[in-house]
């Protein structure tokens, strides 16, 4: 530490500290004012936007807002539910025997249906009331739309129907994969009493006439 040895030296000491502080002040008092003309130009520059209608800019802005999905409406969507259903009860594999065959393999019936049903249903003692294509689609496809055409029939109230499937010409073999699928298909539904190969002004092999009983309601 540095040593004084007369009254002067003292004095010098008291003058340099005092200059130091007011130094000290004068630039404490400098930064504020500094600090105070900043904020007084933010506040002018803030009210003079203000007046021309220029508004603070809003940080939401330029964001991607990812919409927000609605669930699906409950009708659309207890119909695709029924749909699945639906197409669920038909199997390709079952092939149930409860059904009896002709033995020309051109007429089923169920075991409390009379013979002769299948019989007058070939010979057209009922009109067919309502028909459906099945030509071009695959197997899914034709499975949804035999059941839709059934339900739809009994809804209508329809008894007779004609299903073209085809004879198999364009198929692998000339083997009707359609031909065999209807036929599983149709003696699956309790509504179906009975059904034969079209007669040949119907489609022949190429079709089946459908006799529905009324009296037993769609269920899948």
């Amino acid at each position: 530490m540095a040593q004084y040895h007369d009254l002067s030296d003292l004095k010098k000491l008291s003058r340099d500290l005092k200059a130091q502080a007011k130094a000290a002040e004068e630039a404490k008092k400098k930064a504020l004012a500094e600090s105070r003309k900043l904020n007084e130009a933010g506040d002018a520059f803030r009210a003079a936007m203000k007046e021309l209608g220029v508004s603070p800019k809003d940080v939401t802005r330029g964001r991607v807002v990812k919409p927000v999905l609605k669930p699906r409406p409950v009708a659309r969507q207890h119909e695709a539910e029924k749909q699945e259903v639906l197409a669920a009860s038909l199997s390709d594999e079952c092939d149930p025997v409860i059904f009896l065959e002709s033995e020309d393999g051109l007429m089923f019936r169920r075991p409390d249906v009379p013979p002769e049903i299948p019989r007058k249903l070939y010979r057209g003692e009922w009109t067919v009331q309502a028909h459906i294509d099945l030509h071009g689609l695959f197997v899914d496809e034709a499975r949804e739309a035999v059941l839709k055409f059934l339900r739809n029939a009994q809804i209508r109230g329809d008894r007779c129907l004609r299903i073209v499937h085809g004879k198999g010409y364009n198929s692998e073999g000339g083997h009707s994969v359609l031909k065999e699928m209807v036929r599983r298909w149709l003696k699956q539904r309790s509504e179906v009493m009975a059904f034969v190969q079209a007669p040949p002004h119907d489609g022949d092999a190429g079709a089946v006439i459908v006799l529905l009983d009324q009296k037993r309601r769609f269920t899948p």
